[in-house]
């Protein structure tokens, strides 16, 4: 076995213009037809290099496997054959620019007196699923233009004379090859298609995989979750009533005289318990709703009509902390019918809404735009605010059930908007917020995307 050693920089060759570029010659083998994933290439360079091998073929391989262990091992058994030369050029070796061969290509190239192959392949072609962009051909004549190629950037190294004249021997009219090159050529093809309809399909069933472990386990909280709220909602009632009482017992103390101050006091009291009564039924009420299948009741509503009311219906809440609430429906009438679940988006607009109000201070603004192009078939109602945006950690686990960034949120405003527009077919999105590639956006946009086109989707809790 002899090594190039190609730190020596070769004097320019008198090398014809067709050969100018290796990576070019590369480029045109006979199945050089695309993407293939990396196992295809490691099969037929163990394929080729194991008939050399136990064959016994004399004469030469050169090959570069640019430091891939899969590659290297399959090489390595070429190793130590006394009718064998193997030469070696890794990405450690660089070869000169004069090559012309892109640093991220390997190659195996085969010469022997029985078998003439050739195999490149770039694997900066596409990082997803180990897809290389590359060929292979069985042609003698071919195989020997790209290695007389090569073996021109090598002329001043050791034994790159023997490695010529064994080139220069090396008989190119064969008789099988072309049709070794179809056949082989014909059954990867076939073999590379399954091999990625089997990959999509892993794929796919990892993703429902997924879903169904997901599923399971929010129909686990939420089954979790309908329990706690019976169990809570007991003792609710029990304050519920006792506070009652006492407001009872107040209206007949009223009527003492210099009794004022204690009524009004006991009177704040049993309204501060009461809020706290409501505050607890709202979340209980949004933990059982969340953990049922969600069915939808679709009849033809006007989107513009539909907005303006929820609108309208939360204004007081707007105005009581000095927020202006907008409406703009630009460039749309009354025609934009859909067929909804009405009190369904209501609540996803609330919640968009309540979400809005909550991030904003007094004499900001909250627009609520209902958009749609002519030729698109979704009805977007976005809701801009102008509050401090959405923290980069917080983005990915925005919808996720039971995760807020409010101290005392339930985490399922949004899941619950998200899954009502899911049962739409639609979905709720995080349109802008402020980004460290522009920290000058003020506020963040959600919005409510519905298709033209409404069928219901039933959907578990």
């Amino acid at each position: 076995m002899k090594k190039t050693d190609p730190t020596t920089q070769p004097k320019q060759q008198n090398t014809p213009t067709r050969l100018a570029k290796l990576d070019g010659l590369l480029g045109h083998l006979s199945s050089s037809s695309g993407l293939y994933s990396k196992e295809t290439f490691l099969s037929l360079y163990g394929c080729i290099t194991r008939m050399v091998r136990d064959h016994r073929l004399p004469g030469f391989v050169m090959t570069r496997t640019l430091g891939d262990e899969d590659f290297e091992s399959l090489a390595t058994s070429l190793e130590g054959r006394p009718d064998l030369e193997l030469y070696r050029l890794d990405e450690s070796d660089s070869l000169p620019e004069s090559a012309g061969i892109s640093p991220a290509t390997g190659f195996l190239i085969v010469l022997t007196d029985r078998q003439c192959a050739v195999i490149s392949w770039n694997v900066d072609a596409r990082k997803s699923f180990q897809m290389y962009r590359g060929g292979w051909t069985f042609h003698p004549s071919d195989t020997k233009t790209i290695a007389s190629h090569l073996i021109g950037h090598l002329t001043h190294h050791t034994g790159s004379d023997a490695l010529q004249k064994r080139l220069d021997e090396t008989p190119v009219d064969r008789r099988y090859d072309d049709k070794l090159n179809t056949l082989v050529t014909s059954l990867v093809n076939g073999l590379e298609n399954q091999s990625r309809d089997l990959a999509m399909a892993l794929q796919q069933v990892k993703d429902l995989n997924q879903q169904r472990v997901e599923q399971e386990r929010l129909a686990a909280i939420g089954q979790l979750c309908s329990v706690v709220a019976h169990e809570i909602r007991n003792p609710l009632g029990l304050i519920d009533l006792y506070a009652k009482l006492i407001e009872a017992q107040t209206e007949q103390l009223e009527l003492l005289e210099g009794q004022e101050e204690k009524t009004d006091a006991l009177y704040k009291n049993i309204r501060l318990i009461r809020q706290s009564i409501e505050s607890l039924e709202s979340i209980l009420s949004e933990l059982t709703s969340y953990s049922r299948p969600l069915t939808l009741t679709l009849k033809p509503v006007s989107v513009i009509d539909m907005v303006t009311d929820i609108c309208d219906f939360y204004r007081p809440s707007y105005d009581e902390k000095a927020v202006d609430l907008q409406v703009i429906t630009p460039n749309l009438d009354n025609t934009l019918i859909l067929n909804l679940d009405r009190g369904r988006i209501q609540q996803a607009l609330i919640n968009l809404l309540k979400n809005a109000l909550e991030v904003s201070k007094a004499k900001d603004q909250v627009t609520v735009v209902i958009a749609s192009r002519k030729n698109d078939d979704r009805v977007y109602i976005k809701v801009t605010d102008q509050g401090p945006g959405v923290e980069q950690k917080a983005r990915k686990k925005l919808f996720t059930p039971y995760f807020s960034t409010k101290k005392n949120g339930t985490g399922l405003g949004l899941a619950h908007s998200r899954k009502i527009l899911q049962a739409h077919g639609g979905s709720v999105e995080l349109l802008n917020t402020p980004t460290k590639e522009r920290p000058r956006t003020k506020g963040s946009t959600f919005a409510l995307v519905l298709p033209k086109d409404v069928k219901a989707i039933t959907t578990q809790g």
